[in-house]
């Protein structure tokens, strides 16, 4: 028999251990509540159309992660809300998840999310843009509204400047 013949089948069989073995991690919803008022939203996206309102310290069950957003599932509802707006564990837990840390079964362990008492600071990794999300991006008539709010005229800049004492000057480009 074939030496590369038997080592493809080894590594096969393995690989499908593997993702047997992992399969229920990533397939179980993970218990969460809901730290202030949360709107479902139907894709992980702020202007997104809204879902359901729920109240905070709903019970929620987390199916996915997505950057800094989570797809809930509460009753009949299933949605998208920030990262932020929950908290993991049972509802009345205290504890969220971490009194499981390093267990290896829960999702938030696999996902690589916070949990339990949130401290003073909290971070989480997002990952950036890709060119999949930029080519589907669309414009937000409100927000560039908001942001045309902002502008100034040429004269109100130069008053702006002459009263703060900020003096021109040239700055070379970046090669």
């Amino acid at each position: 028999m074939n030496m590369r013949f038997i080592d493809r089948k080894i590594c096969g069989r393995i690989g499908l251990a593997l993702v047997a073995a992992l399969s229920p991690l990533l397939s179980t919803a993970e218990p969460a509540v809901t730290v202030r008022q949360v709107e479902l939203r139907t894709t992980p996206a702020s202007d997104a159309k809204s879902v359901a309102t729920l109240p905070a310290q709903s019970s929620v069950d987390l199916v996915q992660r997505q950057g800094a957003w989570v797809q809930l599932k509460s009753g009949k509802n299933t949605g998208w809300a920030k990262l932020f707006d929950i908290r993991l564990g049972a509802a009345g837990s205290g504890s969220g998840t971490a009194g499981k840390q390093g267990s290896g079964n829960s999702l938030s362990e696999t996902l690589n999310l916070a949990s339990g008492n949130r401290g003073a600071s909290v971070t989480t990794g997002v990952r950036g843009l890709d060119a999949d999300m930029l080519s589907k991006a669309v414009p937000n008539p409100q927000e560039y509204a908001a942001l045309v709010g902002y502008t100034s005229t040429k004269e109100q800049s130069q008053s702006f400047a002459k009263a703060g004492k900020l003096a021109p000057r040239t700055v070379e480009f970046l090669k």
